[in-house]
C-alpha cells in the first residue's frame, strides 16, 4: 500500500509576518519596550532625565535625546565648552565616573542583556504565547 501525503507550508517570510516577528511587528515593539524597561537600573542617573527623555524612531529603536546622551553611553568625557548649536563636540579618552556604579554606567543596553538575557527571552516567549497581548 502506497500513501501519498502533501504538506503545504507557508514561506518563512510569511510565518515571520503572521506571527508579527518582523521589524515592524508587535513582537519587535514589545521587545524594544521590555529592553527599555529592564535597562533603567543600568542608565546613569543624576536627575533621571537621560532615561526618561527618549523617542522611538521605529519599532526596534530607542533614542535618548539629551545633548549628553552619546557621551554618557560611550562613558567618555566630551572635549570643549558647552556646545553651540550645529557644532559637535569630540569624545576624549577620559573615562566618566558614574553615581550608582558599577551597575549604572556606559553601554547600559549591552550590560543589561549580559545580566538579564534569559529574562528578556522568557518575556518575549510569553508574549508570543499570549498571542501578542
Amino acid at each position: 500500500m502506497r500513501l501519498n501525503i502533501k504538506i503545504k507550508m507557508n514561506s518563512t517570510k510569511q510565518i515571520v509576518k503572521d506571527h508579527r516577528l518582523d521589524k515592524k511587528g508587535r513582537v519587535t515593539e514589545h521587545l524594544r519596550d521590555t529592553i527599555y524597561r529592564l535597562y533603567e537600573p543600568y542608565v546613569p542617573r543624576e536627575n533621571g532625565n537621560l532615561y526618561r527623555q527618549v523617542t522611538y524612531p521605529n519599532n526596534h529603536s530607542i533614542k535618548h535625546i539629551m545633548p549628553y546622551s552619546h557621551y554618557m553611553y560611550k562613558g567618555k568625557k566630551s572635549i570643549g565648552a558647552s556646545r553651540p548649536k550645529g557644532i559637535k563636540r569630540k569624545i576624549s579618552n577620559k573615562t566618566l565616573q558614574y553615581q550608582g556604579a558599577p551597575k549604572r554606567g556606559p553601554e547600559w543596553d549591552k550590560r543589561m542583556m549580559n545580566d538579564r538575557r534569559r529574562e528578556v527571552c522568557k518575556d518575549i516567549e510569553n508574549f508570543i504565547k499570549r498571542g501578542g497581548k
